[in-house]
Order: C-alpha cells, then structure tokens, then sequence
C-alpha cells in the first residue's frame, strides 16, 4: 500500500508540475517574447541534463545524428507551436491538444515503424475523432487557428516522440535527451540574435519556474514509472487537465462549455486506450507530453 501511495504521488505531483510550467509560461510570455522563453526552457533543460551525463559517464557518441536532427526540429517546432497555444487558448485546452500526441505517436508507428494496426489502435483513433468534432465545432473557441495550431503541436510531438522510439534502438536514452537538448538549444537560440530582450528580476524568476517545474515534471514522472507500470501511471498524467482547469479558472476566470469537456474526455480516453498497450515506459523528454515506449525489447535507463 505504501508503494501505490508512493508512485500515486509521484504521478500526480508530476501532472501537477506541467500544469504549473504552462501557467509559468504564460506569465512568463507577458514580459518576453515567446521566442526567449522557448530557448530559456531548452537550455535550462540542459544545464540539469549534463550533470546526469557526467555522472553517469554516458557518451554522446551517435551512428544516427539525422534522427536526433529529426527529432529536435519537430520537438521544437511542438514547443513553439504548444507555448503560443497556452498563450491563445483556456490553459487546458491547450494542454489537451498537445496531449493528443499519444494517438499521433500509434499512428507514426503504423507508418513509419510498421507497428501492427492492432484492434486498441483503431479504437483510439475512432474515438479522438468523435473528441477532436466535439472540440473542433464551428462555434468552439478551438475552431481557430491558435486551435489548429494546437493540435499541430499535438502531431509534431508525436512525430518527435516516435522518433525517440526509433532511436532507443542504437543509443543510450539519456544521450537522447541531452542531445534534444543541445540541439533545441542552439536552434532556438538564433531568433535572440534580432530579437532578445534582457529579462528583468521578476522574468527571470519566471523562467527559472518555468525550467524547474519542466524537470520536476519530468523526475517526478520518471520515479512513478520506476514504482509502477505505464498502463497505470499514464491514466493519472491525463490529471493535469484537472489542474491546469483550476489554474485557468482562478487565475484567468476560464470555464469549459459542455461540448468542451466531452470531447476531452474522448482524447483522456484515446491516450488511455493507447498508453495501456505498452507495458514499460521509455525515459520521458523535457516535454509535457507523455510517452511512450517501444512494444519489445528496446533498452531503458530510468534516470
């Protein structure tokens, strides 16, 4: 009992922690362009990464740089894209968007892996159709572009994530990360050359909160996944729509409408049905998206 207790808090302090970082983000992005917070979460994701490569004494020695580079543009294009979501959108629902990553990672799969298109898959799909109709109705706030745009943050990270999968074959997941990144990092440092702006006191607080509650999320997910299995682990990340529901209502007076909260309920319900086919989880990105792991054999190092 006091195990379960354990990896329920684990996984809820870590669904609690990314509703948090795109609160962060959102204050944040008031006081500095979208872009600067965009390279200040990637390079504050590094600066925790590479004591964890040292200390582990892993080599960033790869045989596959074309699918880092591959996974570090559509991982960073997904941040983009979800950061200016959280900005337009009910922090919810731009947290929901991007969580239908899940559902796009089954697909790629399909495509790109040669996955089996099994019954759970197609079922997953059905139903994030029917959630994605409700969402996307013409008099929805997410008919919209910032809503579109959403879920494309949605599809590039699943893009990104089945990416990771491919490369969990040949290299150390830790090197994965930190090369994501590394690579993040001196991408989107180069939009700062024309347009950086010195943050103050208060926005570099605001950064660093953005930061430290990315890798909270992240550990804490992590630790719950060492405890646990995914099929049971994942389910509880889809609570941080809960939390950043309360976030958005008392901090910005956000409320759903009814049609909204179906069709979230259909993606939790898709996510769940996808996550519940894979028994053991890959190590997670500094993201806020859930992943999950290769079907077999591929090599796990819980950090």
């Amino acid at each position: 009992m006091s195990i379960r207790i354990i990896w329920i808090a684990y996984a809820l302090l870590s669904a609690v922690s990314f509703a948090a970082m795109a609160a962060c983000v959102r204050v944040a992005s008031v006081a500095l362009p979208q872009t600067e917070v965009v390279f200040f979460r990637n390079f504050i994701a590094l600066l925790f990464l590479l004591p964890l490569l040292l200390h582990q004494r892993i080599s960033l020695a790869t045989r596959c740089f074309h699918l880092h580079l591959l996974r570090a543009i559509s991982g960073l294009a997904a941040m983009y894209l979800y950061f200016y979501a959280v900005n337009t959108l009910h922090l919810a629902d731009a947290l929901l968007l991007n969580y239908t990553s899940p559902v796009f990672i089954a697909l790629f799969a399909v495509i790109w892996l040669k996955e089996s298109w099994t019954r759970q898959r197609r079922l997953a799909l059905a139903i994030s159709m029917v959630g994605l109709t409700l969402l996307f109705q013409p008099s929805a706030q997410l008919f919209s572009l910032s809503g579109f745009l959403g879920l494309a943050s949605g599809a590039l990270a699943g893009l990104a994530l089945t990416t990771v999968k491919r490369l969990s074959d040949t290299d150390d997941p830790v090197s994965i990360v930190v090369w994501f990144a590394l690579i993040s990092s001196l991408i989107s440092a180069v939009p700062l050359l024309w347009n950086f702006q010195w943050p103050t006191g208060t926005a570099w607080g605001w950064l660093l909160a953005v930061g430290l509650f990315g890798s909270l999320g992240q550990l804490a997910l992590t630790r719950a996944f060492q405890r646990a299995p995914v099929t049971q682990v994942s389910p509880l990340g889809y609570t941080g729509l809960v939390f950043a529901g309360l976030i958005g209502f008392f901090v910005w007076h956000e409320l759903p409408d009814w049609l909204g909260l179906a069709g979230m309920l259909c993606i939790v319900a898709a996510g769940v049905i996808v996550a519940r086919e894979r028994p053991t989880p890959a190590l997670q990105p500094p993201s806020a998206v859930p992943v999950l792991n290769n079907e077999g054999g591929s090599k796990k190092h819980d950090g």
